[in-house]
């Protein structure tokens, strides 16, 4: 008989593809879910994985019990929503201003599919949310840093825009360049020295309260703007150009996550679905 806990190792093994990555999003040893994988594997008399150094690679059983899990674990969902009468569950969240949504759609749909009634509100601070999506700088002292990604920043400016075509840019030349100010980054006060130090104005066509704003303004030619590479993935009509300055660093993301088992399990259910992202930064 088939037990619902394996099948769940299973479908994080699938879609994680690697043993390690399906034990961290439950929280368990990779032996212990390795047992799992091969009791499930004896109980249905075929293997549903080749293994090898690079990761995992379903078998044709593999891929169809995947399509059976999905539908199981999805039905066992619904009966227990119905019949165990639990209170909803509900999850706070901060997405920092300089951090965009929709790179963490998968995620979010973990989230929704794994809880159907689950309930997200979202707080105004990240030191009062159980998941916080913040840079590493701003991470709560009351919560657990987890990186999901760095990236460098880049110069983004219009298509149109005349140092669109260029390799590299200097420092040199930001100063004739109308910028889009980002005073919510948390690497703005470092931006400001850089500056300072190269005694260069800094020119401000705009001013956002987030980065979907700087995208938009940035997009219609209101001027460029400095910002994580990763967001032009978000707009193709602007285009991004490496800065060549050390002092402009890279950028660390991820999700800081409270110190409760609550947090935990909804980091680890998240995990599954970053995992599986289909705008990959």
């Amino acid at each position: 008989m088939l037990e619902v806990t394996p099948l769940r190792y299973f479908v994080s093994a699938f879609e994680l593809g690697t043993i390690s990555a399906a034990a961290m999003g439950h929280g368990i040893s990779q032996p212990s879910l390795s047992q799992a994988l091969q009791k499930l594997e004896d109980a249905i008399g075929t293997s549903l994985f080749v293994r090898s150094r690079t990761g995992l690679r379903p078998t044709p059983a593999g891929r169809d019990l995947y399509h059976h899990a999905q539908s199981i674990l999805r039905a066992v969902g619904e009966a227990e929503n119905r019949f165990l009468k639990e209170p909803p569950l509900r999850l706070s969240l901060y997405t920092a201003p300089d951090i965009l949504l929709p790179a963490f759609q998968g995620a979010f749909h973990a989230l929704r599919t794994t809880y159907p009634t689950l309930e997200m509100r979202f707080e105004q601070a990240a030191a009062d949310a159980e998941l916080s999506l913040v840079d590493k700088a701003c991470s709560p002292r009351s919560h657990k840093y987890r990186e999901l990604y760095s990236e460098p920043y880049v110069l983004a400016v219009a298509r149109s825009h005349p140092l669109a075509g260029r390799n590299r840019i200097s420092m040199n030349d930001l100063q004739s360049v109308s910028l889009i100010s980002r005073r919510y980054c948390p690497n703005y006060d470092a931006l400001l020295a850089e500056f300072a130090l190269a005694g260069l104005p800094l020119n401000v066509s705009a001013e956002a309260v987030n980065d979907q704003q700087v995208l938009e303004l940035a997009g219609l030619g209101f001027g460029a703007a400095i910002l994580p590479a990763g967001h032009l993935k978000m707009k193709d009509t602007l285009t991004g150009v490496p800065l060549d300055h050390e002092g402009l660093e890279r950028r660390s993301v991820g999700i800081a996550v409270k110190k409760t088992a609550f947090a935990d399990e909804m980091f680890r259910t998240w995990m599954t679905g970053w995992a599986t992202l289909p705008i990959r930064l």
